[in-house]
């Protein structure tokens, strides 16, 4: 549980770091050359069916499409009355979606890239697309069996790697926008994962 709690501070101290030259100064948006020459690379050729692609995505991490992916992760928990399960889907998601990514991108106001393929009016960092991507995987991991949480992590970081992909090429956000929305929404996930098993056993004890 020690390494649970380790890794998501270690996520979150690495996204506040990745936010800390925003702070300073967002002239220019980018980190630095590597950030542009990352994010052109992305976006540079573009082909119909990588466009449909992208959009898809960008469709599908935002209202209300979203929203379903949630729903759809909880439904069965709800069904099988796994309450401390629904708790910690729906904790780290809105802490992530609702909280963390809004505020940053309230507190730092860094400008996206200009040229867009798809009309985004909030500031860049974090990638709130990222963000929702990594923390559903790190929820359904949780959630998850034991012996279906490497399967089901796999499945999501290529899941959360393509959604940052997307953003980058539709446009919309530069290359470490996206590094900081995996770090967030995975560290969000894994300390909401590591909260409810430490929670867990005293709310049950508590109860007899």
């Amino acid at each position: 549980m020690a390494r649970l709690g380790g890794t998501a501070v270690g996520l979150l101290l690495a996204f506040a770091a990745l936010a800390l030259p925003l702070a300073v100064d967002t002239d220019p948006p980018a980190l630095g050359g590597w950030d542009v020459a990352l994010t052109e690379e992305v976006s540079d050729e573009r082909t119909p069916s990588e466009t449909a692609a992208a959009v898809f995505l960008h469709r599908i991490g935002a209202w209300p499409w979203g929203s379903v992916l949630v729903a759809g992760l909880l439904l069965p928990l709800v069904l099988l009355r796994r309450w401390s399960s629904v708790l910690l889907v729906a904790l780290a998601w809105a802490a992530t979606s609702l909280v963390t990514v809004p505020l940053t991108k309230a507190l730092l106001g860094r400008p996206r890239p200009l040229e867009q393929l798809v009309a985004e009016d909030t500031a860049a960092y974090p990638s709130g697309h990222t963000a929702f991507a990594a923390v559903l995987t790190v929820a359904a991991a949780a959630v998850s069996p034991k012996w279906a949480r490497v399967p089901v992590l796999l499945v999501g970081a290529a899941f959360t790697v393509v959604m940052a992909w997307s953003r980058m090429y539709l446009g919309v956000h530069w290359f470490s926008d996206t590094v900081g929305g995996a770090l967030v929404g995975g560290g969000v996930g894994l300390l909401a994962w590591w909260l409810l098993r430490f929670l867990a056993p005293r709310l049950r004890a508590a109860r007899r």
